[in-house]
């Protein structure tokens, strides 16, 4: 049997939200180790749906966005507190570096990526200078073999990553509309797309064949999922269910008093063209 449909970029984090909550490597960790939920928009979708809790903003749950039409950095007092740290199932108060300290191989990291390619190398990108937190974290998952979950929308597709990253480096732009930032290229983290969540949770084969639109449908992506027709009926009544998930808004951090070397550093709201009013 073979369906397709359409998901909207915010109804394509709920599914992989709802997908990397039943991976077993997050249900492992849940009962014997840390669960490090980063920032990030579809991070936000992840955490709600372990946690059980809607009360997470995902416009707020993230210190960079792409939003208004630039690169931007939000200010700290207008996010909602991350990264979420459980243990054993429960919100701890630690630092991500005092839970991979206390070491199980268990723990897994879950990281939201700015680039996707057809072979599932993630890029994400940097702007804060000590590298953030890939920074923070990459070191020891990478030496010990913990788990990196990389939730990410196929909005996010792109050529090469590896590219991708060869082109960028704050200090090499001599022009830049928005936050000037890094890429990291990673190869080897468990990348959840809507691809992979749909095989999660309905057990199906999934191919994206088209991408876009207009009239609140973005970014989207359309899909075709096929298997047997238990499986199918399964993934389309998933897709049902999460249709009409609201549009994520954002706040956009304050041109006046940003330190990014951004065109529109040091200007005032008034001084702003009016698309990029937040």
């Amino acid at each position: 049997m073979k369906a397709v449909f359409t998901l909207t970029p915010a109804e394509s984090r709920r599914l992989i939200g709802k997908a990397v909550a039943q991976m077993p490597e997050i249900k492992a960790a849940l009962e014997k180790a840390y669960v490090i939920i980063c920032g990030g928009t579809t991070n936000a979708f992840v955490a709600q749906e372990i946690l059980g809790t809607r009360e997470i903003d995902p416009g707020r749950f993230t210190a960079g966005t792409s939003a208004y039409g630039v690169l931007c950095v939000t200010d700290p007092q207008d996010r909602q507190p991350f990264p979420i740290v459980l243990y054993k199932g429960n919100v701890v108060n630690k630092t991500i570096r005092e839970a991979l300290d206390d070491f199980h191989i268990e723990t897994v990291v879950i990281k939201g990526a700015n680039a996707v390619d057809p072979e599932y190398n993630v890029g994400i990108i940097t702007s804060g200078y000590d590298g953030g937190t890939v920074a923070a974290t990459i070191g020891t998952v990478t030496h010990t073999g913990m788990n990196y979950i990389v939730p990410v929308g196929l909005e996010k597709l792109v050529p090469s990553v590896k590219d991708s990253a060869i082109y960028t480096g704050a200090k090499t732009f001599d022009y830049t509309m928005g936050a000037d930032f890094g890429m990291y290229a990673l190869v080897k983290a468990k990348v959840v797309t809507e691809i992979q969540a749909l095989g999660i949770l309905a057990g199906v084969e999934a191919k994206m064949v088209a991408a876009g639109g207009i009239a609140g449908s973005q970014g989207a992506v359309t899909l075709v999922a096929m298997g047997e027709k238990v499986n199918v009926e399964k993934a389309v009544t998933l897709v049902e269910s999460i249709k009409g998930e609201p549009a994520i808004t954002g706040v956009k951090g304050n041109c006046q008093t940003c330190r990014y070397p951004c065109v529109f550093r040091g200007k005032s709201e008034e001084e702003l063209p009016p698309w990029l009013h937040g």
